[in-house]
């Protein structure tokens, strides 16, 4: 089961890099939003805001 979890983790904080990147180069810094990015990741807001509490660690992110 733990694997499983894991692997979701994984998958997710991929589709969430994915698009912080994608937002980040498309909108601009101002234009990367947690509800943006929850958006265009296909998950829950909530899910993003727990994951990366502030704008600026999304901005991170895609600096990474």
């Amino acid at each position: 089961m733990a694997d499983i979890l894991r692997a979701r983790n994984e998958r997710r904080t991929a589709a969430l890099i994915a698009c912080i990147t994608e937002v980040s180069s498309s909108e601009g810094p101002d234009g990367v939003t947690h509800g943006l990015v929850a958006e265009r990741a296909g998950l829950p807001v909530h899910y993003v805001q727990w994951k990366y509490p502030s704008r600026e660690h999304l901005i991170a992110m895609a600096n990474t």
